[in-house]
C-alpha cells in the first residue's frame, strides 16, 4: 500500500483527559511527519450541545477580550504538552463546527487529517451524535477514545490513510 504524504494535521481542543490522548496521537502524527499541528477551538466547547445559541441558532459574538482570555487558556494548557515542538498553529473558530472545519480544510488547507476526541460514544459534536460528524467529514478523521488511549475509529477517507496514520489492522475500528 501507498504511504500518503500529510502537510497537515488538524486537532480540535477538548480539554479533558480524552482530550489528552487525542493530543497526543495528533502530535505524534504531525512530529513524526515533520509537518504543522493545526489546534482549533471554540468559544463553546463542541463535545455538548451549544447553550449559547440566538433565537434562530446563530452564536452570540464574543468580544475581543473574552477571545484573548479563551487562547490563552488553551495556549497555556498545551503549552507544556507540546515541549520544544514549533510547528504549531492555533485558531478561534466562533462559528457551527461543521462549516469552520470544513473551511479550514478546503479553503485553507490547513490540514489533512483531522483528529477528535472520543468523549463517549454517542457524544454530541455540535449539532450531531460526533460518529455521524466524522462519517460526513470528506477529510480522513481520526476519533480517539473514550475509554483508552489506544482506542482508535476512523471515518471511511481515514482507512485509507490507516498506514500513514501509523495504524496496522487490529489497531483500529470503523467510526461508524
Amino acid at each position: 500500500m501507498t504511504v500518503r504524504r500529510l502537510s497537515g494535521v488538524g486537532y480540535c481542543a477538548c480539554l479533558s483527559q480524552v482530550g489528552d490522548w487525542a493530543f497526543e496521537f495528533a502530535f505524534g502524527l504531525a512530529r513524526r511527519h515533520d509537518v504543522r499541528l493545526n489546534i482549533f477551538f471554540f468559544p463553546d466547547p463542541p463535545y455538548r450541545k451549544h447553550i449559547t445559541r440566538g433565537r434562530r441558532g446563530e452564536r452570540r459574538p464574543i468580544g475581543e477580550h473574552e477571545a484573548v482570555k479563551l487562547e490563552r487558556r488553551v495556549r497555556l494548557y498545551y503549552d507544556d504538552l507540546l515541549g520544544d515542538f514549533l510547528n504549531v498553529g492555533f485558531r478561534l473558530c466562533e462559528g457551527d463546527e461543521d462549516p469552520e472545519l470544513r473551511r479550514c480544510l478546503l479553503i485553507r488547507k490547513d490540514y489533512d487529517v483531522l483528529v477528535l476526541a472520543h468523549e463517549r460514544r454517542g457524544c454530541l459534536f455540535g449539532e450531531r451524535p460526533i460518529e455521524a460528524f466524522a462519517d460526513r467529514m470528506p477529510c480522513p478523521l481520526v476519533l480517539v477514545g473514550p475509554d483508552q488511549k489506544d482506542e482508535v475509529y476512523l471515518n471511511t477517507p481515514a482507512r485509507l490513510w490507516a498506514e500513514t496514520l501509523g495504524l496496522h489492522e487490529g489497531e483500529w475500528l470503523p467510526a461508524l
